[in-house]
């Protein structure tokens, strides 16, 4: 018999189709398939319920952040600052910093990094939009938090020369988080000590 013959087929194509997450491998594939067959009936559901409302989830037309709304709540909160642009890689940088509580200017997501093993160029991402903010609302400064690694650092770099051509003061997070370190992992002090440390 077959090893494919062996394992029911909706068993292998759960296991196929999770590889598809980026950064899911077959161990990790693994790991959430055969987690998710352990749970009771009711979790299961829940489980699926959940992934079937993320088909809900799209991005803000001002920033790019991972919404369920046209434009987030951040963008559409006059309380929230737009003369202060915190520039990110992924949405979830921007969840860990606004739940510092400290930063009360707006985000924009890149939607990803500069980085040519992987194929992705700066068209790929969103600093067109990020541009055509900045002309829009004419900005006091621009706060560059992509992360602390060789591709975060090549893009803040691109975005720093890109940006030149527009009067608006740009810094960048510190150094207080650990090169190599992504910032949605950092520590609450790290993080809160980089931003305000920004130059």
């Amino acid at each position: 018999m077959a090893f494919e013959d062996f394992i029911p087929r909706s068993l292998l194509k759960a296991l196929e189709d999770i590889k598809h997450i980026p950064g899911y491998g077959e161990k990790n594939a693994s790991r959430f398939v055969y987690g998710f067959l352990k749970l009771d009936k009711i979790k299961k559901e829940d489980v699926v319920k959940s992934l079937e409302n993320l088909f809900s989830i799209t991005t803000c037309k001002e920033c790019n952040i991972l919404t369920d709304q046209e434009i987030c709540a951040i963008c559409s909160n006059p309380k929230r600052s737009k003369k202060y642009i915190a520039v990110v890689e992924e949405s979830q940088d921007a969840y860990k910093i606004e739940k510092l509580e400290r930063f009360k200017g707006v985000y924009h997501i890149l939607g990803g990094r500069i980085s040519p093993l992987e194929g992705i160029a700066p068209e790929d991402l969103s600093i067109e939009l990020l541009k055509e903010r900045i002309r829009k609302y004419n900005p006091k400064e621009i706060i560059i938090a992509t992360n602390p690694n060789p591709e975060g650092e090549a893009t803040a770099n691109y975005l720093i020369k890109v940006l030149k051509q527009y009067n608006v003061k740009i810094t960048r997070i510190a150094t207080a988080i650990q090169f190599g370190t992504l910032i949605e992992y950092v520590d609450d002090l790290s993080l809160e000590e980089s931003i305000e440390k920004r130059e």
